[in-house]
């Protein structure tokens, strides 16, 4: 339906005399905020480039259209070529106006159009515009649903069949209150005389009460002859403004407390239970059922002491029959250097069909570190108390902290900059949480971005055995960093 309603299909022209310039709008009369069409259209043997128009009566032009043909003419026993431009300009009046004329230099002569009065009205909320040949209609598969719910509505555009169309020009209603989303490129098929377009749109409530779904638009420019002076004729749109109903959804509230709306299934795969130290655990999660989960915030980890990290959450879904299915992936790194326990985590999954709430739980893992120190694991935070426990006298500690100052900034003026800056990658270790961002999410594209993972993952925690060839973090992280 959208490569239907989004083409244009190019004007064409009979002639039979001399050239000139025409205007004509979709409407004369629209509703306020609606846009009105202004197609120029000039024809002769020698015409000047119409100039770019970005205003018309002081309302700025929000789009432009250019098209241009050929037609070779035969009066009276003699064949000539004749050029076509057509210029369509759309705009949106905020009162009543005059379209200007404009004028354009044909054949030699300057030819300009007759102004065209324009009349705007108050909008009027479900006002139906449709004809015996058009019609715009909307349907939703219910009115009445829950916070969360997603719901198909469809939108039908009905032409009669023996109708020459030149150009439809639609436009969806606004979902303000909804998330929206269009559903594959729709359908097109005959009943009876008519042609019908379908078009499907899965929405989802963002708030409860009472919400309006305002109505469609589409403005269809039908082919017609008009005669001009002079006994010939010219092929000009005669256009044919349409809008469905609006329409008025109740939305309720569920009256239990829930994380998500649906009805899911939680799966769970943990790679390890028994690790060496610094050595990570991966625990990957998965929802699939039919909801939405675009808002699912997701579960989180704290555990004291034990450092994790988690990529961001993977969504998709799709239309099975009226149905949306979501698949919600997502995984925590924990890295520990003492035995630790993931704990378990509940999701409340409410299932508008049933109005009941289903807890879906994870597991509980204990996670065995091999060769963990025996050390308390709570985390030392220095103190002015912390320091003086070293015993040194104050002037020897002021010494010391005026020596390691010299040496710090003879070091930064005289060492060689290369040397510093080895020195700065070997001290500073927000080099490796830079490098771990960057690398996490290629995790699974090769060996070895795992492997330096792996080890970025260890020297963070403090284990110094693990070497790290810096050539080869700095290839990786170049070659993954965009």
């Amino acid at each position: 339906m959208n490569k239907i309603l989004g083409s244009l299909v190019l004007f064409s022209f009979t002639f039979l005399s001399a050239g000139s310039i025409t205007a004509t709008v979709d409407t004369k009369e629209v509703l306020e905020g609606d846009s009105v069409l202004l197609t120029l259209s000039i024809v002769g043997k020698d015409i000047t480039p119409i100039p770019e128009i970005e205003e018309i009566g002081a309302v700025k032009v929000d789009n432009i259209q250019r098209r241009s043909g050929t037609n070779f003419v035969h009066v009276n026993g003699v064949t000539s070529m004749e050029h076509s431009q057509i210029l369509i300009l759309e705009f949106r009046p905020k009162s009543s106006m005059t379209i200007p004329s404009f004028s354009v230099k044909v054949d030699g002569e300057m030819k300009q159009t007759d102004p065209i009065k324009i009349v705007v009205r108050k909008s009027a909320t479900g006002m139906k515009r449709a004809t015996k040949n058009f019609s715009l209609d909307v349907k939703i598969e219910k009115s009445k649903f829950y916070l969360g719910e997603p719901v198909v509505l469809t939108i039908y555009f009905k032409q009669r069949t023996d109708i020459d169309v030149m150009q439809i020009d639609y436009k969806p209603p606004k979902f303000k209150d909804f998330f929206s989303k269009q559903l594959g490129e729709g359908e097109t098929y005959k009943k009876g005389i008519f042609t019908i377009q379908e078009l499907n749109y899965l929405l989802i409530p963002k708030k409860a009460g009472k919400l309006i779904l305002e109505p469609a638009h589409a403005k269809v420019a039908q082919r017609s002859r008009e005669r001009q002076q002079g006994g010939w004729y010219i092929d000009v749109p005669k256009w044919t403004q349409l809008s469905s109903d609006s329409l008025i959804v109740q939305v309720d509230k569920p009256n239990k407390a829930h994380d998500i709306v649906g009805d899911y299934k939680l799966t769970e795969k943990i790679d390890h239970q028994k690790v060496k130290v610094n050595r990570p655990v991966t625990l990957h999660l998965e929802l699939t059922g039919m909801g939405t989960l675009d808002d699912y915030d997701g579960i989180t980890f704290n555990i004291p002491n034990v450092t994790i990290y988690s990529d961001d959450a993977k969504i998709e879904s799709k239309l099975l029959g009226k149905e949306l299915q979501s698949h919600y992936q997502k995984s925590f790194v924990f890295i520990s250097d003492h035995d630790f326990i993931i704990p378990s985590k509940r999701i409340r999954v409410y299932n508008y069909k049933t109005k009941k709430v289903k807890i879906l739980k994870t597991k509980e893992y204990h996670i065995t570190v091999e060769g963990a120190s025996k050390r308390v694991s709570n985390s030392i935070v220095h103190t002015n108390e912390t320091l003086q426990d070293t015993h040194l006298p104050s002037s020897i500690a002021l010494l010391v902290a005026f020596v390691f100052g010299v040496l710090s900034t003879l070091a930064i003026n005289y060492l060689p900059s290369s040397l510093l800056e080895k020195w700065k990658l070997k001290k500073l270790p927000n080099r490796y949480d830079e490098a771990l961002k960057i690398l996490y999410p290629k995790l699974s594209e090769s060996k070895e971005v795992e492997e330096m993972v792996r080890k970025l993952y260890a020297r963070q925690n403090g284990d110094k055995s693990v070497k790290i060839e810096r050539e080869q973090l700095e290839k990786l992280v170049t070659r993954y960093k965009d």
